[in-house]
């Protein structure tokens, strides 16, 4: 990634860093999901206004994290494995809920938390095994939290397939749909598939949803620092130049969750635009960036009158 730097005229013209036009990208995305919660604050899985910001704030979250991960530990290739993870998160975000088509939308929202459930299941004992290391009391405890969660985590996917199997179009796809939900198959090409090796995007498929100017191959490739390959093993240096095209291409993905956001909930961005305001209030926000934007508005004004 050492060479990958995007330019962006605005904050280019602001005399802005790169660090701080990541802060500010970013500080705008949550502000804007704050008001956007508020106008869906429901948390519920069965919500389809309101869910889809749980999953922006996580990936706003993760943003925040990027930011430490490089300020505080000046640790390049962790940070190179958060820039995959917030590729693959918006990448998916925008396959599941940037659909025009409500039906394929809800079935592939379901799937996805199926494919989840699936792995926090798997991951849970069948049959916990005291080795005589607990006191009985602890076991017995430990024993109840798991059976609570097997418990819980299965009520959520035993709705979830209920949802799915309510659909208007299941009664005509009920083979594949049927197969999607075996597999967890939210990256399903079609539902006139039958074969599900053939019926499943690739994640270099799903990079393409970016529509970036980097090829879905670089986002694949970053996977020789999630693998922890040869070359994530190389010295990296700590200085300020190596983490610009981090930031660089950061910025982009954060910019493109914001222009699908704005797409998706783009009558209650009209409400909420007005509020936005208390970004430039944030602590985080470069104070040079906010006195030059009153400066222009104070200059706007002028020429007004």
């Amino acid at each position: 990634m050492e060479n990958v730097r995007i330019s962006i005229p605005e904050f280019d013209e602001r005399g802005l860093t790169y660090e701080e036009s990541f802060r500010i990208i970013v500080i705008m995305l949550n502000h804007e999901l704050y008001y956007l919660k508020n106008l869906h604050p429901s948390e519920a899985i069965d919500d389809l206004d309101a869910y889809p910001l749980q999953v922006a704030q996580r990936i706003v979250n993760t943003a925040y994290t990027l930011h430490s991960i490089i300020e505080r530990d000046k640790d390049y290739v962790v940070a190179n494995i958060i820039v995959r993870s917030i590729a693959d998160y918006i990448s998916s975000f925008i396959l599941i809920y940037n659909e025009a088509d409500e039906r394929k939308k809800v079935l592939r929202h379901y799937l996805y938390i199926i494919d989840g459930l699936q792995g926090r299941l798997n991951q849970l004992p069948e049959n916990l095994f005291n080795d005589g290391q607990l006191v009985q009391a602890e076991y017995e405890a430990l024993s109840k939290q798991i059976e609570e969660a097997k418990a819980n985590y299965q009520a959520i996917y035993d709705f979830s397939i209920k949802q799915i199997r309510n659909l208007p179009n299941y009664s005509g796809h009920k083979a594949v749909i049927d197969k999607l939900i075996r597999k967890a198959n939210w990256k399903f090409k079609s539902l006139t598939i039958t074969n599900m090796d053939k019926n499943t995007l690739k994640w270099n498929d799903l990079y393409s949803y970016l529509n970036l100017k980097e090829s879905s191959g670089f986002f694949s490739s970053l996977s020789e620092f999630v693998h922890g390959l040869s070359t994530s093993n190389l010295a990296f240096g700590k200085n300020n130049e190596i983490f610009e095209p981090v930031y660089s291409i950061t910025i982009s993905l954060m910019g493109k969750l914001r222009e699908i956001l704005d797409v998706v909930y783009s009558d209650d961005i009209k409400i909420i635009r007005p509020k936005m305001i208390t970004a430039l209030c944030d602590e985080g926000m470069p104070n040079h960036y906010v006195m030059d934007l009153l400066d222009s508005l104070k200059k706007s004004q002028r020429v007004k009158k």
